[in-house]
């Protein structure tokens, strides 16, 4: 047999399928044990926060006015006394003008009839069981 016949023998073979291609196994290495894969990290998306306005300030206080005290009736919490010469008033000075909690108990003793001797105010949040509530005591003259 010529070689160019050989050849196309062959080649027609191995498009037929008749012919199988030799292999040869690869000896291959154990696989190694795979390394965990690292948890991917997730950033999550935090929304833009939006402006924060300045608080208002507090409106002016208006409205009906204690007679015994001169202090707002909203700011007003109690007014309590022990024959007409010591007083106890609890209030929110937020609720009304500073000129009327100074002026307070020179009026409380004079609606009593008395006159002023001694009055204190303590500051506030100063032991105080009640936040934004300040505690006056006032002495008055004895008749």
């Amino acid at each position: 047999m010529n070689m160019p016949r050989l050849l196309s023998l062959l080649a027609l073979c191995a498009l037929a399928g008749c012919v199988q291609p030799a292999t040869v196994p690869v000896p291959q290495a154990p696989a190694a044990p795979a390394a965990p894969a690292a948890p991917r990290v997730v950033t999550p998306a935090v929304p833009a926060a939006p402006p924060v306005a300045a608080p208002a300030a507090p409106a002016a206080p208006t409205g009906p006015v204690d007679s015994r005290t001169g202090l707002h009736q909203a700011s007003l919490i109690s007014v309590s006394g022990d024959a007409d010469s010591r007083f106890t008033v609890l209030f929110r000075p937020a609720q009304t003008e500073a000129a009327r909690i100074d002026a307070a108990p020179a009026q409380l003793c004079r609606q009593a009839g008395r006159g002023l001797e001694d009055s204190r105010t303590n500051k506030p949040g100063a032991g105080s069981a009640m936040p934004g509530v300040q505690m006056m005591i006032v002495t008055c003259s004895a008749a």
